[in-house]
């Protein structure tokens, strides 16, 4: 009987081709720090130490954390690409999904990848995976060592007798762009300020909660809670809501930021995080309380305005529900499920107008929280057709009054004030408000003397129109310019 052809072909990738293409997934140096990062929380890391050296001949990045280390086995299997499962149950606490990010983060920055680990045997393993070399050998070549004395020397020691794993990265082409050594450390430098940033709000709320301590050239990384910085001026928490998918839960929390003029110039600059108020409005998506999306409004229609800025809406999902989410290899976007969409869409669409309104209020009469009486304000917000417009106030007591004085030449003071507003530099304010080293104040921001100064000059005038002196005293006292100086009497 002759044996029975066999119906299929086994075709295995080409090592350095697919390793090449391994290095393209799309990573920036904060979003592969972070995945390495989420590797040791995973492993019950509470102290992670990420240092770096930049020289002509040996520049390197170094990643160590106290967690529970991993035996040889384990190393082995960490090192191999697909090491995981992504279809498989995870631990509900568990960062991974695909099984890649460790060789994915780390070769999207460096040729060569080298991890030390120990676990709490005392046992130390050491495995290394060099670009060069497997181009050389043209084979999945895994050194079971360090390349050489240099890595030796940079891989270095373990700072503690605990468990832990190291993770070196060295040939850093993607890091080290010339060969002009000045201008490489200034970039390296600018780069590693964004990943201090990155991983403080990626990992906000497990700094806050004292669960892992992060440190950059041994400075301790702060927690950037996006949502709020400031105790005596909290943002406005809006109703929030509980959807779910296959019975697990997702949590919608919308906020809405105080008006920045309300913050100091520090707590600006914090909730400005690395691009600015406006581009950070929208979606925060946390997945197992981990920062998957930040700033913005996933594939919904919205568009990132000016108007929406103190806007931004948490939203928790747990790992068990990355399929739906289409949580990607590097966790750093996802796309909203179809069954919940049309609902979150209207959350987001109830949370801008709520958000429009605070960042106008500076244009409008209001009545303060707290307060009897209206506030006059300078400046109006009309909007028409979707279209906004800012007027001066017309009916200011001092408009009005400086038109009687005028009388029948007051419609040249009324023309001349409408060209002040129409003049406005509107698009050079944005672009300031949009720079987080740009500090943005009124020219009397800081001068009482000189309010103190148009107050008595108004109110004489206001005196000698006819008006009694506590009328004048309350019509001053009501606008908005002049609320600084304690309602002056």
């Amino acid at each position: 009987m002759s044996k029975q052809k066999q119906q299929f072909d086994i075709i295995r990738p080409e090592p350095e081709s697919l390793l090449q293409s391994a290095r393209s997934f799309g990573y920036t140096v904060e979003t592969a720090i972070a995945d390495l990062i989420d590797n040791s929380i995973t492993a019950k890391a509470s102290e992670i130490q990420i240092t770096y050296g930049i020289d002509r001949y040996s520049s390197f990045v170094r990643v160590e954390d106290n967690g529970k280390g991993m035996n040889e086995k384990e190393l082995l299997n960490a090192m191999k690409f697909g090491s995981f499962n992504p279809l498989n149950e995870r631990n509900e606490n568990d960062l991974g999904r695909f099984g890649l990010g460790l060789k994915t983060a780390s070769f999207s920055q460096c040729r060569r990848l080298t991890v030390k680990t120990r676990n709490k045997s005392g046992k130390e393993f050491i495995k290394c995976w060099d670009l060069d070399f497997v181009a050389i050998k043209k084979d999945w070549v895994l050194l079971r060592n360090c390349a050489d004395k240099n890595s030796e020397k940079n891989l270095a020691d373990f700072t503690s007798d605990k468990s832990g794993t190291i993770i070196l990265w060295e040939k850093l082409d993607r890091l080290v762009e010339s060969s002009e050594l000045k201008s490489d450390k200034e970039h390296f430098y600018r780069k590693f300020d964004n990943v201090r940033k990155h991983l403080g709000i990626t990992f906000h709320r497990f700094i806050e909660s004292n669960e892992v301590s992060i440190f950059v050239l041994n400075e301790e990384v702060k927690a950037v809670n996006p949502f709020n910085v400031s105790v005596e001026v909290p943002s406005t928490e809006l109703a929030e809501e509980q959807l779910s998918i296959r019975n697990q839960q997702i949590k919608i929390q919308p906020f809405v930021l105080p008006h920045e003029s309300k913050l100091s110039h520090d707590e600006r600059k914090q909730l400005q995080i690395i691009k600015g108020w406006t581009e950070h409005q929208g979606i925060y998506l946390y997945r197992n309380r981990r920062l998957i999306a930040d700033g913005t409004w996933l594939d919904l229609n919205f568009r990132k305005k000016e108007s929406q800025r103190l806007c931004r809406i948490c939203i928790d999902i747990p790992n068990t529900l990355d399929t739906e989410w289409q949580i990607d290899v590097k966790k750093a976007s996802a796309k909203i499920p179809d069954v919940i969409r049309k609902r979150i869409k209207s959350i987001c669409f109830s949370s801008i107008e709520k958000a429009i309104k605070i960042y106008t209020t500076r244009g409008a009469y209001i009545r303060r929280k707290g307060q009897k009486k209206e506030i006059v304000y300078l400046w109006l917000a009309k909007q028409k057709h979707g279209i906004k417009t800012y007027h001066i106030n017309e009916k200011h007591p001092l408009f009005e009054l400086i038109a009687d004085f005028l009388s029948d030449d007051s419609g040249i003071f009324s023309d001349y004030i409408k060209l002040i507003a129409e003049a406005i530099p509107v698009n050079l304010i944005v672009n300031d408000f949009s720079d987080p080293e740009t500090i943005i104040e009124t020219p009397l921001q800081n001068k009482n003397s000189a309010l103190e100064k148009i107050f008595e000059s108004a109110f004489t005038v206001l005196v000698g129109a006819g008006i009694s002196e506590a009328e004048a005293k309350k019509q001053l006292n009501a606008m908005e310019v002049f609320q600084k100086l304690n309602n002056k009497s």
